[in-house]
């Protein structure tokens, strides 16, 4: 799959973007459905599961966490990247990266 992104990114980039840009999208209904069914009860070990160590870490959430509170920052990621690769899919090729100074 590398080898052929790859390939495929040389010759269309903006393709590959939006490509991974719906990805993302998947992505963010998954943890939104597995967000949903957790609050209906239907994940009753996750519910009581602590975050564990390093993504409390990774994503700087509080000593407390729940798994709960780590699929909410993973969705967020998730959000965030499906944007960044939309916005790059529609850029032109001599567009400024509107994400340079950030």
């Amino acid at each position: 799959m590398f080898n052929l992104y790859f390939l495929m990114y040389l010759v269309a980039p903006s393709s590959c973007h939006r490509f991974v840009g719906y990805l993302e999208e998947e992505a963010v209904k998954t943890y939104t459905h597995c967000l949903h069914d957790l609050d209906a009860g239907k994940l009753k070990e996750w519910a009581v599961t602590p975050a564990p160590e390093i993504a409390i870490n990774y994503w700087q959430l509080k000593e407390n966490a729940m798994v709960r509170d780590v699929i909410l920052a993973v969705r967020a990621d998730e959000a965030n990247h499906r944007d960044v690769n939309h916005t790059f899919s529609s850029l032109k090729t001599d567009d400024d990266n509107p994400f340079k100074d950030h």
